[in-house]
């Protein structure tokens, strides 16, 4: 048995209520975060502008991650899938609840905006891509890529984020998919 002294047993109390309060304000701090998170969401937000002269600029207008001809595009999927996973390493299964994307054909502008939040159906979604085509034909062009692009990307569950038609000017029609990996599976 220790023999303790009274102030050596006060020590010993005030350490261990310090302890217990760091320790308790770390969790209370934690879980506002995450409830903020889940409440509100994280908004990613992106765009690109299409350089006058670029080859094939209606092709290039829709190159939401990157062409292979040039490596010209907007790195979209690379963003949303940054939060994704950060969303993840949080213990948060995430996944993109809205995308809204607007494409300026005149101006081959393209602004874009993804809400991330935890995940609807418990499958925690860290993966993100996209394809499509532009011009005359686009749609059996776009929905023709589906099945080699998930065999490429791998993956599964693969749920539909947007499926979207460019209202104005150039005809683009571009589908945009998140999924599971393997490596990441559902906390």
């Amino acid at each position: 048995m220790i023999n303790l002294k009274k102030e050596q047993i006060w020590i010993l109390i005030g350490v261990g209520g310090l302890l217990a309060t760091a320790l308790l304000t770390s969790f209370v701090i934690k879980k506002r975060k995450k409830k903020k998170i889940m409440s509100v969401g994280t908004i990613v937000k992106g765009g690109y502008v299409v350089p006058k002269g670029t080859p094939n600029m209606g092709d290039a207008l829709h190159s939401f991650e990157r062409r292979k001809s040039d490596g010209f595009g907007g790195r979209m999927s690379t963003k949303i899938k940054e939060q994704l996973f950060a969303l993840y390493e949080k213990g948060i299964n995430p996944e993109v609840t809205d995308l809204k994307v607007k494409i300026d054909s005149k101006n081959y502008e393209v602004k874009w905006e993804a809400t991330i939040k935890p995940s609807s159906d418990g499958k925690a979604y860290t993966g993100f891509m996209t394809f499509g085509s532009a011009g005359g034909g686009a749609d059996n062009r776009a929905l023709g890529q589906e099945k080699g692009m998930k065999e490429r990307v791998g993956g599964k569950n693969y749920k539909l984020v947007l499926d979207f038609k460019n209202p104005t000017g150039i005809y683009i029609r571009q589908l945009f998919y998140q999924y599971e990996k393997n490596e990441y599976p559902a906390h």
